[in-house]
């Protein structure tokens, strides 16, 4: 009684064939019928392998056949072709029955039907596909990103390695591009790119690859192994650049500069020969252009100008000249409290106040880059007891950090130190990281120090979103919690449909993973109500206030409501008004 009730429930749930040793079928039940598209009078007595699909390869049903004729249970998913030619996928259990004797007489085949899930998973992994080539590739010229760029050398560089070989890396920048653009707009500054960029894919093959950096920059590395035949190709492609474009109705000639750099022989690593390739770029341009210069003794010259930069640096931050500014971040529909990012400034005792444009070149050492960032956490603490005694109210307050703040737990042990003595909590600091810290041999550490911070409250922000660098499974493995979207995109936000679409996917992105999103550089009040209706959680730029000094900050918020009120953002100017009184 108790087993026909099992055999019943058994033959409701499931698919259920019978067959005996050779693969006949001898029973089916009706599940099996309906999913295959058989009549039970075709099944019984035809082998099983009218189910074959040919999806499976001969080897898969010999392993299979192998557990199964020797007694033991098959568990797996099966391909199998109905009737009408059509596919399904089941998951299949096949039980072998054990005769007396101890040989197998037959066989017991219980299915579950997995179409569905099968499909899904197939358009699931042609979308991740998808999502991955968008990831690498840069959305203007349809040539590999940075991030590409940056994967494909450091492989390069591993290879290379091990068999003593060498490639050659350049940097190509289009000359005057700045002019291009303010003299026919933007529209027509992207399609100067477009045009390089196909005469740039023409020469591409398997030893020459080419990406978009950034910008009018652009990445070229080949691994030939003759440096006469690179250096030729290398003017094989400004000859390209300087063949004339027709843009609008005026036929133009373009230029372009080029900075080259050998492995082993300019560096032994991706930031060192990028460096050497930078230096011998900007050597190119300071020899009036439409050129390519290689990294040699003269372009040692500018090395000894950085080494003199650091040294200055250095005497800086012992001599405390090195000051931060506060620039606003607000968030108009939620967040009562405004928000600062930290931005360094130099206080030159002969040039007075520097921005970081005219000494981020010595950050780009390791060292005082570690002691740069141990710098600003120690005074951005400062100045932020410093608000709090000025009753200035805010959220948080946001500081950028690089690879060297992670690479010993020195910096991170401060932090927590700083926070302890205090009392200013971790979730009062926001950290901005860019989408090159997620990339190379510091992956890991920075993503294990990015998850400590995360896990004691610190919010981690993705810089510079939008740019071609940023990748879609960053923000699926690593703990970031706001995206930065970059202010080239917010810029033309009023006049270029294409950003605007970019601007508002990069919103929908964000916000369908769980994640909050910043507009920065925003200097009209159209730009900030046309970010306000895509729902954008935060504005930061020039419209609210510029960066400024501490003893200025006071009054530069206090200007912030009225602004609010323009834009018409009554609940956030409401709850914004007792936090700056």
């Amino acid at each position: 009684m108790k087993e026909n009730f099992i055999r019943y429930a058994l033959d409701n749930a499931a698919i259920v064939v019978m067959t005996d040793a050779r693969g006949t079928i001898t029973f089916a039940n009706k599940k099996f019928c309906e999913i295959s598209g058989y009549s039970k009078e075709e099944l019984v007595g035809s082998n099983h392998r009218i189910l074959r699909s040919g999806i499976h390869r001969r080897e898969f049903f010999r392993m299979m056949y192998q557990k199964i004729t020797a007694g033991h249970i098959w568990h797996g998913e099966i391909c199998n072709r109905r009737k009408d030619g059509s596919l399904y996928w089941v998951d299949t259990t096949i039980v072998p029955h054990i005769a007396g004797a101890g040989t197998v007489d037959g066989y017991v085949a219980i299915r579950f039907d997995i179409t569905t899930r099968k499909e899904l998973e197939e358009e699931l992994q042609i979308n991740i596909k998808h999502l991955e080539t968008a990831a690498n590739t840069d959305f203007l010229t349809d040539l590999p990103n940075r991030r590409l760029f940056s994967q494909h050398m450091e492989d390069l560089i591993s290879r290379s390695g091990k068999e003593s070989g060498t490639f050659h890396l350049a940097i190509l920048d289009i000359d005057l591009f700045k002019e291009i653009n303010d003299s026919f707009g933007h529209e027509m500054g992207d399609y100067l790119l477009k045009v390089i960029a196909s005469r740039l894919r023409a020469v591409m093959d398997d030893h020459v690859f080419i990406a978009r950096l950034g910008g009018d920059e652009f990445g070229i590395i080949l691994d030939r192994e003759r440096s006469v035949e690179n250096l030729e190709l290398f003017e094989k492609i400004l000859d390209a650049v300087r063949e004339p474009i027709t843009i609008g109705s005026i036929t133009r000639y373009s230029s372009a500069s080029m900075g080259c750099a050998a492995f082993p022989q300019h560096g032994r690593d991706a930031a060192s020969l990028l460096q050497a390739a930078d230096i011998a770029l900007y050597r190119a341009k300071a020899l009036g252009r439409d050129r390519v210069e290689v990294f040699n003794n003269e372009s040692m010259q500018a090395v000894k100008r950085k080494s003199q930069l650091l040294s200055d640096v250095d005497i800086g931050l012992r001599s405390e000249e090195f000051m931060f500014f506060y620039q606003p971040i607000l968030y108009p529909a939620s967040c009562p409290a405004i928000s600062f990012e930290a931005l360094a400034r130099w206080h030159h005792p002969q040039r007075g106040i520097v921005s970081p444009a005219d000494f981020h070149i010595a950050l780009t050492d390791p060292a005082t880059c570690a002691i740069f960032g141990l710098y600003m956490l120690d005074h951005v603490f400062v100045d932020m007891a410093t608000m709090r005694a000025r009753g200035i109210r805010f959220g948080r307050v946001g500081i950028n950090l690089t690879n060297a703040d992670f690479r010993s737990d020195v910096f991170l042990e401060r932090f927590f130190n700083r926070c302890t003595e205090t009392g200013i909590g971790p979730e009062q600091f926001s950290v901005e990281v860019t989408e090159t810290m997620l990339l190379g041999r510091d992956q890991r550490r920075v993503e294990r120090g990015l998850q400590q911070l995360h896990d004691a409250g610190v919010e981690v922000v993705l810089d510079d979103f939008g740019t071609g660098y940023a990748s879609l499974t960053h923000l699926r493995e690593f703990p970031i919690d706001r995206l930065k979207i970059d202010r080239r995109f917010v810029s033309n936000i009023e006049t270029s449909s294409e950003d605007y679409v970019i601007v508002r996917g990069i919103i929908d992105i964000a916000h369908g993973l769980g994640k909050t999103v910043t507009a920065e550089g925003i200097e009209t009040a159209q730009q900030a109500k046309i970010l306000l209706d895509m729902r954008c959680d935060s504005l930061q730029g020039w419209l609210f206030s510029k960066a400024c000094a501490l003893e200025d900050l006071y009054s530069a918020v206090q200007e912030i409501p009225e602004i609010l009120r323009k834009l018409d953002c009554q609940p956030a100017m409401k709850a914004q008004a007792p936090h700056l009184a």
